[in-house]
């Protein structure tokens, strides 16, 4: 920061050198030159560390970012399903749709069924004392009511709902803001083809255990009739089918997640004497596109770290820009070099390092994938690949007591070097900190630049004082001499 001062011995030094009194000497600029030949050298050797240090700040956040891309590959390695690509297919679509769930419990194979009954819900049509409702906002009774739902239908006690719009709208409403908890719910439903004549057509979920008891307090003319479990229009059933053989496998549901390992299933027709076949596939793409491209993260690290601390450039302020940090950036290398070959804690049938998939080092320090050693790993050890990477665990925690999968434990050595208390934030803020450090003293240097130049300013003006008294005292002696010898000679 530049300092300005205008005080009266400056001002005096340049009005004597303008009238051309004094020595002659600029003073000012003598002052301010031996002032920076004072400081300047402690200045340009602290502009330069801080430029160094700024331009570091640049080097850690490309560093840091490479790292975290690193890591983000070997994320992508840490749950089973995210290994294999799986895919799954039906014979007959309009009769079985199939979805994946979990990839990594959908395992290859087919699997035949055949469908006996669909799940069904419990149907009733409540009328008004066997008569069709004309309105929905008919009268039904001079007084508030309630109605009953059990479910099932032979449960020692229900919901109760009390009805004050005592209305065929009002039953429909009541009926409705249970749902949530009895399954049944209601609607109007015309009869014929006068809209005027409908019934309160309930429907209850799917499965045997859901069918359900509608009762209400009216009676006499006013009674609701049809909404008894004896009423019912459509009996509540199970989904019965038959799964590889074993038959009578029974779900509440048309849609179970449960009946194959990662899929849902939607059954949509019966046909007690239709085979369908759901076939469960895999690929192995996935799993080398991601170790490529963790190779790839890889690489750009170890290059990315020889670039930074590298010979510097005046047309690339990045490169050599960590060549005072090559010691911290040695450092993580060493660490992210070791991951290669760090052993699982779920190694698999001989399978533990990353080195038996087929990754190797090469000279130089970067990694590639061998064909002949993936493939034949892939071929006979896949299961074991994906133990060894994940201990079959999906999204596994660091603070898991349970053995970890190697992609976690590379994913935590790589955060520890990323993270807010990592090796890269603690060096950024410990250069940041040498930044503002480094401003300071520049400031300081600054002030103390123009102390010393007043310093120097001050004593040259006095210098120059003297100088002018002695000069005037010549002049007046030189007056005298000259007058007396003008006297003399007129003589």
């Amino acid at each position: 920061m530049a300092i300005t001062t205008n005080n009266n011995s400056e001002i005096g030094g340049k009005i004597t050198q303008a009238l051309g009194a004094g020595s002659g000497v600029d003073i000012h600029n003598l002052a301010k030159t031996l002032a920076e030949t004072e400081t300047m050298p402690r200045m340009s050797s602290v502009t330069d560390k801080k430029a160094e240090s700024t331009v570091a700040i640049s080097g850690y956040g490309v560093l840091k970012a490479s790292v975290s891309s690193l890591k983000a590959s070997f994320e992508k390695l840490k749950n089973p399903g995210s290994l294999l690509d799986k895919t799954v297919s039906t014979s007959h679509s309009t009769r079985l749709e199939a979805n994946i769930t979990t990839a990594a419990n959908a395992q290859p194979g087919t699997h035949i069924i055949r469908v006996v009954e669909l799940a069904k819900p419990q149907q009733n049509r409540v009328r008004d004392n066997g008569t069709n409702f004309t309105a929905l906002g008919q009268s039904l009774s001079g007084s508030n009511f309630t109605i009953t739902i059990k479910v099932p239908h032979d449960a020692a006690s229900g919901t109760d709902v009390v009805v004050s719009d005592r209305t065929p709208q009002g039953i429909i409403n009541a009926v409705n803001s249970v749902t949530s908890t009895t399954g049944v719910s209601a609607r109007a439903l015309s009869t014929g083809t006068s809209s005027a004549n409908f019934g309160i057509f309930l429907t209850g979920k799917t499965g045997v255990y859901n069918s359900f008891d509608f009762t209400s307090t009216l009676s006499g003319s006013d009674a609701l009739s049809g909404g008894g479990y004896g009423d019912k229009t459509q009996t509540a059933s199970d989904l019965n089918v038959t799964l590889n053989g074993l038959t009578n496998v029974k779900k509440d549901n048309n849609t179970p997640k449960d009946l194959i390992d990662g899929l849902e299933l939607d059954f949509k027709r019966e046909g007690s004497s239709t085979d369908l076949t759901v076939t469960v596939g895999q690929s192995t793409q996935s799993l080398e596109d991601s170790l490529n491209t963790m190779i790839d993260s890889y690489n750009n690290v170890i290059n990315l770290s020889n670039y930074l601390t590298g010979e510097k450039s005046e047309d690339d302020e990045l490169a050599g820009s960590l060549a005072g940090e090559k010691g911290t950036v040695n450092l993580i290398k060493n660490r992210i070099r070791g991951i290669i070959g760090k052993t699982s804690e779920s190694a698999s049938n001989g399978l533990s390092t990353l080195r038996d998939l087929g990754i190797t080092t090469k000279l130089g320090g970067e990694i590639s994938l061998n064909a002949t050693t993936y493939a034949a790993a892939v071929k006979d050890k896949l299961s074991d690949i994906q133990t060894m990477l994940t201990n079959n665990l999906t999204d596994q925690d660091k603070s898991d007591t349970r053995d970890h999968g190697l992609a976690l434990d590379i994913t935590t050595v790589l955060d520890n070097i990323t993270n807010d208390q990592g090796t890269i934030t603690t060096k950024e803020t410990n250069v940041t900190a040498d930044v503002a450090r480094y401003e300071k003293e520049l400031t300081d240097l600054q002030e103390r630049l123009e102390t010393i130049k007043q310093r120097y300013l001050s004593q040259f003006v006095a210098m120059e004082s003297i100088v002018q008294r002695n000069k005037s005292t010549g002049e007046y002696l030189t007056g005298q001499f000259k007058a007396m010898e003008n006297m003399y000679s007129s003589k």
